[in-house]
């Protein structure tokens, strides 16, 4: 997302690189300033339901920012930006709370790693994947195809999180990791 928008700011839309910068620098604005309420929101009504509240917020802006065409201004841009960065602020922690409440005894560390791993490999595949969609889609649609494909993936988070996980307890454990579970 934020290299098809910076894309078609500078390229489609003759923004300096600056005011691209700032525009761009809405969604992590936004995730600062809802992260930590997300937090305690997650904390004080359970990590799920704020989970997928955060989800959907983002894939609401992701959605807003698909009619991206010529014509739009910076502060068009940031809002729908600032709008998805408030969804993933309010989605983050309570998200890793999820996955790592899931994790059966002694794997935490594996299971946090994984995740690591996981958002390492959507920052890497995106603009990849992005550019994929581009191409087919052409100069005009280019932008279009790519902001589809990121909103896409945000609308499909928020059924995923909703689901309710199986409860690690009560799975049956092969493990084949060498080092003993830490206790609890």
């Amino acid at each position: 997302m934020h290299y098809v928008v910076a894309l078609h700011l500078q390229r489609d839309e003759d923004v300096s690189a600056t005011t691209t910068g700032l525009t761009v620098l809405a969604f992590p604005l936004g995730m600062g300033l809802a992260g930590p309420l997300g937090g305690r929101l997650a904390d004080r009504y359970g990590a799920r339901p704020v989970a997928v509240t955060g989800a959907a917020l983002t894939a609401v802006g992701l959605s807003l920012l698909v009619p991206l065409g010529d014509g739009w201004s910076p502060p068009d841009v940031a809002w729908r930006l600032a709008l998805a960065g408030l969804g993933m602020g309010l989605n983050g922690g309570p998200a890793q709370a999820l996955v790592m409440g899931a994790a059966p005894r002694g794997r935490a560390a594996t299971v946090g790693s994984t995740v690591q791993l996981a958002r390492s490999l959507g920052f890497t595949l995106g603009p990849a994947l992005a550019t994929a969609a581009w191409g087919p889609a052409g100069q005009d649609d280019g932008v279009r195809a790519g902001l589809v494909l990121a909103a896409l993936a945000a609308c499909l988070a928020v059924p995923l999180l909703a689901r309710p996980a199986r409860d690690p307890e009560n799975r049956t454990e092969k493990s084949t990791d060498a080092a003993p579970a830490a206790p609890r």
